[in-house]
């Protein structure tokens, strides 16, 4: 009974904390935007031109293509009998339904539909799903590493808790990574559990795979970004902000961290691109590779759902 109680006091805990994040982003969102001339933010969307939209849509392909082949690293772990091609656009389709409409209610939901629609048992589903969420997340774990160690950002006053902490926040995620590559080295076929997910061990040569998508997916979103934001912003600069902004529109819990990541992005490179420009950006870097794929991912999603197969699935849990 006490443990029970603590539960409940640690989930209402959570609850306030989460609503206290949403009031504070809502607050500076509110006022941010306010100051902007929506005008010249119109004007600025426009300036990329078709042809500069088409190259960030040629930037955001080796992304689209990493997303899509996260679940392949469940399927070899598995051994599931869905194709490469199908299990190909069940992960694409989960990942920009999770982007767009969140972890839960979006991508992992309808992942567990279409591998269950497609005649996989739910515990080889959770291990595809679980993997498929260490992949998503290794690259940013590298990525967030190295920076917050070696070249933590310097943030506006009253935003997070410090240098020190940055740099210790980087030190961990090094470690992290470091952890998770020795674990898969010497304990390669076994399996580890973590909060109710079965997380099947791959062999290192296969998180070498899981890191290349990774980065890949990261990398080229960085640089869709880079190439969108104009003024003096290279990687270096951008991806320190999007790994906090990441962060952020996970913690907040608004699908596609609407309104989250403007407010980082501006809070964080206003003394390098004037507010109407880089809203103008991050519009378009919404478009590119959260609508476009997201408007792909639902006839992807009915198009599973028809020609869904479901032969028993005789392998092991």
């Amino acid at each position: 009974m006490a443990s029970e109680s603590k539960k409940r006091v640690f989930v209402w805990l959570q609850r306030l904390f989460i609503l206290g994040f949403l009031g504070y982003i809502g607050y500076l969102a509110v006022g941010q935007f306010r100051q902007l001339d929506w005008q010249q933010v119109t004007v600025s969307v426009r300036t990329y031109g078709l042809a500069g939209i088409a190259v960030a849509a040629l930037l955001a392909l080796p992304g689209f293509l990493a997303c899509a082949c996260f679940d392949l690293v469940g399927r070899r772990l598995v051994g599931h009998h869905l194709s490469v091609p199908r299990t190909m656009l069940i992960s694409f389709t989960g990942y920009f339904f999770s982007l767009n409409l969140g972890a839960l209610a979006g991508g992992l939901a309808f992942r567990y539909r279409l591998y269950s629609a497609n005649g996989l048992r739910f515990g080889r589903i959770s291990k595809i799903v679980g993997q498929t969420i260490v992949t998503n997340w290794l690259g940013y774990i590298l990525l967030a590493g190295i920076i917050l160690s070696f070249a933590p950002p310097a943030l506006p006053d009253g935003w997070g808790p410090g240098r020190a902490a940055l740099l210790a926040t980087g030190i961990a995620c090094l470690g992290l990574s470091a952890a998770y590559v020795w674990v898969c080295i010497t304990a390669s076929g076994t399996e580890v559990k973590f909060r109710g997910l079965v997380l099947p061990l791959p062999a290192p040569s296969l998180v070498l795979v899981q890191y290349a998508l990774s980065l890949t997916s990261w990398g080229s979103i960085t640089m869709v970004l880079v190439w969108l934001i104009p003024g003096d912003t290279g990687p270096l600069v951008v991806l320190p902000v999007l790994m906090i902004s990441a962060i952020a529109g996970i913690w907040s819990h608004v699908p596609g961290g609407i309104g989250v990541i403007e407010v980082v992005f501006l809070k964080l490179l206003a003394d390098r691109v004037p507010d109407n420009e880089l809203v103008a950006a991050v519009l378009v870097f919404r478009a590119v590779y959260y609508l476009v794929p997201f408007l792909l991912a639902v006839p992807s999603y009915l198009y599973l759902e028809k020609t869904r197969v479901a032969p028993p699935d005789v392998g092991p849990e």
